[in-house]
């Protein structure tokens, strides 16, 4: 399986995205959506350094682009990971033991190459992963390096480490709370920031543009497509779409394939019909979650896509790494809270904010605290459910530390005062996404 992954991803840009063209070094656009065989002819009869695959737009629109050459954030093998941010554009040459003319690049995007065969892959004003590669043979695509330009993301090193966490306590004495030691086998690709309407709106006009509607068609500024209940739009200072564009969208299970089949990787959740215990039992290798309507979400645990980050991830990735309550240790400090929320949230006036407004923790994760409570996944015996991090800040003995401190700074409705020992806080259910580093 792992030996035809890259060629399998390079006909999923062909079949899925149906949007590319192969460039000649000008940038003129030679054959649109190539097939493999017509690819592997035209390389074959011109030579590599002349051509090049990326998006048929080739650039973004109304974008001033800088690109910047920096050191690959981690490697492994043929692989490469980079780390940008939005709006970054990034600078690939083939390696220095590679003839130049002996390659040719394909990008999951808009890019181009220069004389020297360096590829500029046109930064994303959306959290994405491009990916680009280097192919060497393109009769064998197995060979070909691979790059992922991580945009707005970061790799967080968690592989064979065990850490130290504060989980929900029983009861208001210090010394009842509970202390877990959690290890991990893998590292992970994480957001930086909380999935924002920008990004909702991108990935609804992709998936137009997929399905072969017309975007235009769509009203992309109708605030009321990203909400399912009336209160949501509370949470906001505006009420239109485009206003609130870096503010955090309100969570919903959809985009995360939608984001994986754009960024060509396999989605972790599938559902299926449950229609006899035959199907059930075949899929035991996962975890599934049942419905009343008589189908079944598979999480495939061998998928490199998109999820929600698992409880025991989340709580190391909000404090850090640090094995005390909090980054800053285990006692609660409003200045110190102050660094990475909105403290003053809760007066009733502000709501959510745009997102990076405050410090990133020490992964380099933002709002890790306050604006959205995100979503995370837990997993029991054979099966996988989600819900609130903080289980909405319900005033609960099972809560965990953090949250019950975080309760008093929560953003709740827009002109609704908070409420100190009301039983349960509202806030606004947002998401940030994960996964495995491959």
């Amino acid at each position: 399986m792992k030996t035809t992954y890259i060629a399998i991803l390079f006909m999923i840009q062909f079949s899925v995205a149906s949007n590319f063209c192969l460039f000649d070094v000008q940038g003129n656009c030679v054959e649109k959506n190539p097939t493999h065989d017509s690819y592997k002819n035209v390389v074959k009869k011109e030579g590599f350094k002349k051509y090049y695959i990326a998006s048929a737009s080739n650039k973004n629109l109304n974008v001033q682009q800088t690109y910047v050459s920096k050191p690959y954030a981690k490697a492994k093998g043929k692989k490469r990971w980079y780390e940008v941010d939005w709006e970054e554009g990034l600078k690939l040459c083939p390696e220095k033991k590679t003839n130049a003319s002996d390659g040719v690049w394909i990008v999951n995007g808009p890019a181009h190459v220069d004389s020297l065969n360096c590829v500029y892959v046109d930064g994303s004003p959306y959290t994405r992963s491009i990916l680009v590669l280097f192919s060497r043979n393109p009769s064998d695509l197995t060979e070909a390096d691979s790059n992922w330009v991580l945009v707005n993301q970061t790799i967080v090193e968690l592989a064979g480490k065990t850490f130290k966490i504060w989980d929900s306590y029983y009861g208001d004495e210090p010394k009842k709370n509970k202390i877990r030691e959690v290890s991990f086998q893998y590292d992970l690709i994480v957001d930086k920031t909380e999935f924002r309407i920008k990004d909702a709106i991108w990935l609804r006009k992709k998936t137009s543009e997929m399905q072969g509607r017309n975007p235009d068609s769509l009203k992309f500024n109708s605030f009321e497509m990203f909400f399912k209940r009336d209160f949501a739009r509370n949470f906001y200072p505006f009420q239109d779409s485009i206003n609130n564009l870096n503010y955090p969208a309100v969570n919903d299970e959809r985009y995360v394939s939608i984001r994986s089949q754009i960024d060509l990787l396999n989605p972790v959740w599938n559902s299926l019909a449950l229609q006899d215990s035959a199907v059930y039992s075949k899929k035991q290798k996962g975890f599934v979650r049942i419905f009343e309507n008589n189908t079944v979400d598979f999480w495939d645990t061998t998928a490199n896509g998109y999820r929600y980050p698992l409880r025991d991830e989340w709580i190391v990735l909000q404090n850090g790494g640090s094995s005390t309550i909090f980054p800053w240790g285990n006692k609660p400090d409003e200045m110190k809270l102050s660094r990475y929320m909105n403290i003053n949230c809760s007066n009733g006036k502000i709501g959510v904010y745009s997102v990076k407004s405050f410090e990133p923790n020490r992964f380099g994760l933002y709002d890790v605290y306050g604006n959205a409570e995100e979503v995370v996944m837990s997993i029991k015996g054979t099966t996988y459910g989600s819900g609130l991090d903080c289980n909405g800040y319900e005033d609960s003995p099972n809560l965990r530390p953090s949250c019950r401190f975080i309760k008093q700074y929560v953003c709740i409705e827009r002109g609704k005062p908070y409420l100190k020992d009301s039983p349960f806080v509202k806030g606004l259910k947002g998401f940030r996404l994960v996964r495995k580093l491959e």
